[in-house]
């Protein structure tokens, strides 16, 4: 029997992508017994396709794994890509608004990822985006257990809260313009390609580290749509369940907090395409209707007092309130 090649071991290898496989294995494969020519001959191939970048040595003996096959990517090729149109939400009460359309630029395939505390507004600003963009994308995607009950029926709280965004049009021709899933794990299976996906929210009892694992799956079966993913997070934390971890696919991230008794703020704690100064910029707001709208939206800074600790010398600060932000015309105003 000739003896085994490369190129016949490579051709074996090709299909076994991702998976182990042995010496052993191999050899089985290809008839090849102990004391013959090949029994050798194997291991120094394998050896040579590891430093060809083919396979990788697992640290057990005589064990493999079959790398996958990387291209290179034309990069240069083709015209730039351009950011698409997306909408923020507004107040359809008193005509406010955030400015974050004028701070970032959204292009396919984005992550916008959206934190914050409980009961701080995380679900109005989502839905909210979910109005907003309802006929700029080919079909759009709401799912997670914050609206549907454990027997897949919808909460009707859900739909209180959609009858009074009466500025939204959900539905077209008797039929809805998005589809509600009542989806509690393994999210990154049902993302709907190329479409608007709001998972509201994500929930990972007792893996929080399994976090950037799980949202890089859900951002990479979006194709040419856009994912908002909404965390909770601890009120004196920085990040959302699963720490740092959390952000790291995102390409947007809008992080919720009280401000003080009876409203919220909005922060952009992470932008990968801003347009001038973005990170950082914070915006208060309130939640009014029982939860379904939007109103005094306003821009505001850090007290530069407190330095937006609420506090100095041991002392309230009463020059924001306690709140350590000030609205952004106050500021001004005074300089």
């Amino acid at each position: 029997m000739a003896e085994i090649t490369t190129d016949e071991i490579r051709n074996f290898l090709k299909p076994l992508e991702g998976q182990k496989v042995t010496l052993d294995e191999v050899r089985r494969e290809f008839n090849i017994l102990q004391g013959s020519k090949s029994y050798n001959i194997v291991r120094v191939i394998m050896n040579r396709l590891v430093d060809q970048k083919i396979l990788k040595a697992t640290g057990v003996r005589g064990e493999f794994r079959v790398l996958k096959e990387i291209k290179t990517v034309d990069w240069w090729d083709g015209s730039d890509p351009e950011p698409i149109t997306f909408r923020f939400p507004r107040s359809y009460t008193d005509g406010t608004k955030f400015d974050i359309e004028n701070c970032v630029e959204i292009f396919e395939g984005d992550m916008i990822l959206l934190d914050g505390v409980t009961n701080a507004g995380k679900t109005a600003i989502a839905i909210s985006i979910m109005g907003e963009n309802l006929d700029l994308f080919g079909g759009c995607l709401l799912m997670g257990s914050e609206h549907t009950k454990t027997d897949g029926n919808v909460d009707p709280k859900f739909k209180r809260r959609l009858n009074r965004m009466e500025w939204a049009n959900w539905i077209n021709d008797g039929h809805p313009k998005f589809d509600l899933l009542p989806v509690g794990s393994d999210y990154e299976d049902y993302v709907r390609m190329d479409a608007l996906n709001i998972i509201d929210w994500i929930s990972l009892p007792g893996d929080f580290w399994l976090i950037d694992t799980i949202l890089k799956k859900i951002k990479d079966n979006v194709g040419k749509g856009v994912v908002v993913p909404v965390l909770q997070k601890n009120s004196l934390a920085d990040y959302a369940e699963g720490g740092e971890r959390a952000e790291r696919y995102a390409d947007l991230r809008l992080t919720i907090n009280p401000y003080g008794d009876y409203e919220s703020r909005l922060t952009i704690s992470r932008v990968k395409a801003p347009k001038g100064r973005a990170k950082g910029r914070t915006w208060a707001f309130m939640v009014v209707d029982n939860g379904a709208n939007l109103k005094s939206i306003r821009e505001i800074v850090r007290c530069s007092k407190c330095y937006g600790k609420g506090w100095k010398q041991g002392s309230p600060c009463w020059d924001c309130k306690q709140r350590g932000y000030i609205n952004k015309e106050e500021y001004e105003h005074d300089i």
